[in-house]
């Protein structure tokens, strides 16, 4: 540890807190380039083998509703939407990762069952009726 010591110089103690405060860039756009907008309405897609199952609006459901995605053979999972928020229950998968992965609620987020083929997205969908700028050259 002494000769890390005698090598480094004060100016190197710098650049290395400065490379670690630069590290932390990416973190922070992504999470602001997740946030939702007024008026913006958050959506869970389930989707199974590449075909949308269902989707389920998370802004503004109350309660609690639990349901279950049948896959091949006696695949299943026992997905729970509780107020605005989503995960998957229970399954049959060897991993258990959908299960592990917890409760999503956020644009952005996603739970994944490979055994299942299976994927839940939560996506923000915009209520107003944005009209595409189509630009040709």
């Amino acid at each position: 540890m002494r000769n890390v010591l005698r090598v480094l110089k004060p100016f190197d103690i710098v650049i290395i807190a400065l490379l670690i405060t630069i590290s932390f860039i990416p973190l922070t756009v992504f999470s602001m380039t997740k946030s939702t907008e007024a008026g913006d309405e958050v959506v869970a897609v389930i989707i199974q083998d590449g075909e949308v199952i269902r989707e389920i609006t998370l802004t503004g459901h109350e309660g609690n509703e639990q349901f279950i995605i049948e896959g091949k053979g006696n695949q299943y999972n026992l997905m729970e939407v509780d107020n605005e928020r989503i995960r998957i229950k229970e399954d049959n998968s060897p991993d258990q990762v959908g299960v592990k992965m917890g409760w999503k609620d956020k644009p952005g987020e996603t739970i994944i069952c490979l055994p299942h083929k299976l994927l839940v997205e939560i996506q923000a969908k915009n209520n107003e009726n944005v009209e595409e700028e189509i630009i040709s050259y």
